[in-house]
């Protein structure tokens, strides 16, 4: 069986050596400074912040150049082959050769290789050239919000709350007092009534025993976490339908978020407004890294 399936190796009839051409030789050279001198090009134009159509047309020109020169490389690189695959050695009126195997490549100028290399990584090491267009790192911009011990929550036109300035069954969108629409910072305060608040709530962080306040960043992409149905204390995402338990530390209970808002630390300031004790103690939206 394995006899009867094992392929015969393929059998040189002619082989022809393309003869050095110094045409082909100069066009590979020639693609490899443009290519390079294109790479830099990319480089330059990006980080002068010239019009798009300028270094965009550069890495055009470079890619085109070193496909180009790799391309023309090879074509002087192997011989032409003619090849059969017998079926049976003792028919036929040719005397095989050597298997198309051990056939080897041509030997050209190293000049040529040398060139294409160096025109690949100073075209590679201009690719890097987008890096710092990112911006600096964020550091824990991410992690940390505008909410701080005393910050005072205030509505989108700036005024400050009293606890019982939110209906019973309501909720309300507040910022910090400093930080106006930071929508990192947003948060929905709920007033949930004669509920029985369950853990993971922190009654710490709870005022009156009814009111609470939530990062209003949905944990699965990011959303505004916006509506409210008082029958069930339930905070809505309207994007992707997470649903969260307001009197249980706003876990999820339906949708397809796997984490809780995050729960503000809330407390009462001398002047009678509500105030954060401190940021988030988890991390806000959509969990990354």
């Amino acid at each position: 069986m394995s006899e009867r399936l094992e392929r015969p190796q393929l059998k040189v009839v002619s082989e022809e050596t393309p003869p050095p051409s110094q045409a082909n030789d100069a066009l590979v050279i020639g693609s490899a400074i443009i290519a390079a001198l294109a790479g830099m090009g990319f480089a330059v134009g990006l980080a002068l912040q010239t019009s798009i159509a300028v270094y965009g047309t550069a890495l055009a020109i470079g890619l085109l150049a070193l496909g180009f020169g790799i391309r023309r490389f090879f074509t002087d690189l192997y011989p032409e082959v003619e090849a059969v695959e017998p079926r049976d050695l003792r028919e036929g009126p040719y005397q095989p050769g050597e298997t198309i195997s051990a056939v080897q490549p041509v030997q050209r100028r190293s000049v040529l290789r040398n060139a294409l290399i160096g025109a690949g990584g100073v075209f590679g090491l201009s690719l890097l050239s987008p890096v710092p267009s990112l911006g600096p790192s964020p550091g824990d911009a991410l992690t940390r919000t505008a909410w701080r011990r005393g910050t005072r929550l205030v509505t989108t036109a700036g005024q400050p709350i009293r606890a019982d300035q939110v209906a019973t069954g309501g909720v309300a969108t507040v910022w910090p007092e400093n930080a106006i629409n930071d929508e990192i910072s947003a948060v929905i305060l709920v007033r949930v009534g004669d509920a029985q608040l369950e853990p993971p709530t922190n009654l710490d962080w709870v005022v009156n025993n009814e009111l609470l306040a939530y990062s209003k960043v949905c944990t699965h992409a990011g959303c505004p976490v916006a509506l409210f149905r008082e029958r069930d204390n339930a905070l809505f995402c309207p994007c992707h339908q997470s649903t969260f338990d307001a009197v249980r530390g706003a876990v999820p209970t339906f949708g397809p978020t796997a984490r809780a808002l995050p729960q503000l630390p809330l407390g009462i300031d001398d002047e009678g407004f509500l105030v954060a004790q401190g940021d988030f103690v988890e991390q806000v939206g959509p969990a990354y890294g």
